[in-house]
């Protein structure tokens, strides 16, 4: 049996892979901003057709995505602390893109070797403290959103640019609160899922 210490980190990379992964896809899952965009006419908050507004946020992410987009063009209004804090959000994307190319390859190998001894099982109670905390974090977020919103920014933004004035950034308009709650919503799901996959195949070790 591997020493306590080594099976920590493991499960410290692990965690790392699920959350970035989880982080991954729910930035990108253009699916949830298509639901909002036609159940609140987001279009028409800042004077664009339904299909200017999708290119505008595609046009985005592109930007928040790729390394080599180096500059933000939208036809949508922007003040120059605007572009600033979506360079900022850029870096964060990135570096989230960086620790999941990192960690998902080991992750998904570490996985296999648990399951080929069978001793996914392991995995149960660092599984059951991870539900807790998403418990936690999922009643923090639906019964005070405003504030976590706020806290969540100020610990990833060291700056005031991310409070956007709609008068000289209307690209918030585009973006609701609600949207960046559901996102948050969206990531508890996925990061629930992935764990609740390893703690299911755990529990079926244990029975049989």
């Amino acid at each position: 049996m591997e020493s306590r210490v080594k099976f920590h980190l493991k499960n410290a990379v692990l965690l790392l892979a699920i959350v970035s992964l989880s982080i991954a896809i729910t930035i990108n899952f253009r699916p949830l901003y298509a639901f909002f965009v036609n159940r609140y006419h987001l279009y028409q908050e800042v004077g664009l057709s339904k299909k200017q507004l999708f290119s505008e946020y595609g046009t985005l992410l592109n930007y928040l995505n790729f390394p080599w987009v180096s500059h933000l063009q939208l036809s949508i209004p922007m003040s120059q602390s605007g572009m600033k804090h979506f360079a900022d959000c850029k870096i964060l994307f990135l570096l989230d893109y960086a620790v999941c190319l990192l960690t998902v390859p080991f992750a998904a190998l570490y996985v296999r070797e648990l399951v080929r001894k069978g001793q996914t099982w392991r995995l149960i109670n660092p599984i059951r403290w991870c539900f807790v905390i998403m418990s936690v974090l999922g009643i923090f977020l639906v019964t005070d959103f405003e504030d976590f919103f706020v806290k969540f920014h100020e610990i990833l933004f060291r700056n005031s640019d991310w409070m956007f004035d709609p008068s000289t950034d209307p690209i918030i308009l585009a973006l609701p609160a609600e949207f960046f709650m559901a996102c948050f919503i969206l990531f508890i799901i996925l990061f629930v899922i992935f764990q609740g996959i390893l703690f299911a195949r755990g529990k079926w070790e244990i029975r049989h």
